[in-house]
């Protein structure tokens, strides 16, 4: 019998064939990078970044190890108090949070294609959350807008990624990804279907990194131009503008938005604090009684009249699945944009 071969991603290939070979441990690494810098944490901070929570705050760290001492984007290792690695990250000079951490340890020693190379790390993290999402069934027939990256639950933090239909509106709110913007956008855009990016610096909090970005639309993207889109979410098409709050829609609050469906039919529903109108547009079309309502023109006429625009047809068709929260971090939850 004849087995069919076996095709696997390209960074795992790499990954099987590094540790068919003998085993590097990040110090071991570390030993060929000339001027690599040491973050030695205080005693007893150890464990909290060990068990996984990624932002060394600089009251945990007891001195930095380096001539010359690193500079905001630098690749560091993060060590114990004896000075042995227990991961690496990205530092940050200003910033209260001194060190993302990238990679722990023992993960760099299991596969070290990408220890202390942002370049391969940001690839292959990517590659992760592109499949995370496909195995979601994101984007789908009836929703095309959804979080690519989601900071620290897709282990990137300061990063956000949100895909609306064929536009990829970036959220940076960090140095580090400043720093690497070329590459960042050049993984956006090898995204199937998207054809435009929008690079949006949260100006404000990169004030806190160290990065004064005085104009915001001076960094945006050359490849942006597009101020709105239309995305549909559950069956329901938006007009989302791509200069309005976060990063254009809130779309965490899908699957909630899509519960108000199930729940609200018959009902008198309150929508008070709207921006989208999402959850207000849910509720309706689960009151509609009107036969017309497979083409859901009738729950958008009145909000169409006061809007001046004018109506063809409405295609019918907790955080959501493409918001992972990392485990060991479970307060990023509410540090994401």
């Amino acid at each position: 019998m004849i087995l069919p071969k076996l095709q696997l991603p390209t960074h795992l290939v790499k990954s099987f064939s590094c540790s068919a070979a003998k085993t590097t441990t990040l110090q071991e690494i570390a030993a060929n990078r000339k001027g690599l810098a040491r973050v030695v944490l205080k005693k007893g901070k150890t464990q909290l970044f060990r068990d996984g929570s990624p932002m060394v705050y600089s009251g945990a760290v007891d001195r930095i190890v380096g001539r010359p001492p690193p500079k905001t984007g630098d690749t560091v290792l993060v060590a114990d108090g004896t000075e042995k690695p227990i991961g690496w990250g990205v530092y940050n000079s200003v910033s209260m949070f001194c060190v993302r951490l990238m990679q722990l340890e023992e993960e760099a020693t299991r596969d070290p294609y990408c220890a202390l190379d942002m370049e391969r790390l940001i690839e292959i993290r990517f590659d992760a959350a592109v499949e995370l999402r496909k195995r979601m069934g994101l984007p789908s027939a009836d929703t095309n807008a959804y979080r690519l990256v989601n900071s620290e639950g897709d282990r990137l933090s300061g990063l956000i990624v949100d895909v609306f239909g064929d536009v990829a509106v970036v959220a940076s709110s960090a140095a580090w990804v400043e720093k690497y913007k070329q590459e960042i956008e050049l993984h956006v855009g090898r995204i199937n279907g998207v054809n435009h990016v929008n690079w949006r610096p949260s100006v404000d909090i990169l004030k806190e990194e160290g990065l004064d970005i005085l104009d915001s639309k001076e960094k945006t993207s050359p490849y942006t131009g597009r101020v709105k889109c239309m995305v549909m979410e559950n069956g329901v098409c938006y007009l989302v503008s791509l200069e309005g709050q976060r990063t254009g829609i809130y779309a965490d609050q899908r699957e909630n938005r899509h519960l108000i469906s199930l729940i609200s039919k018959d009902q008198k529903v309150p929508d008070v604090c709207c921006y989208i109108c999402g959850f207000g547009f849910e509720a309706a079309l689960a009151s509609c009684q009107c036969n017309r309502c497979r083409c859901r023109i009738c729950l958008f006429q009145g909000a169409a009249s006061i809007a001046q625009r004018k109506i063809t047809v409405v295609g019918q068709a907790g955080a959501t699945c493409d918001h992972p929260i990392d485990p060991a971090y479970p307060e990023g939850a509410c540090l994401t944009n």
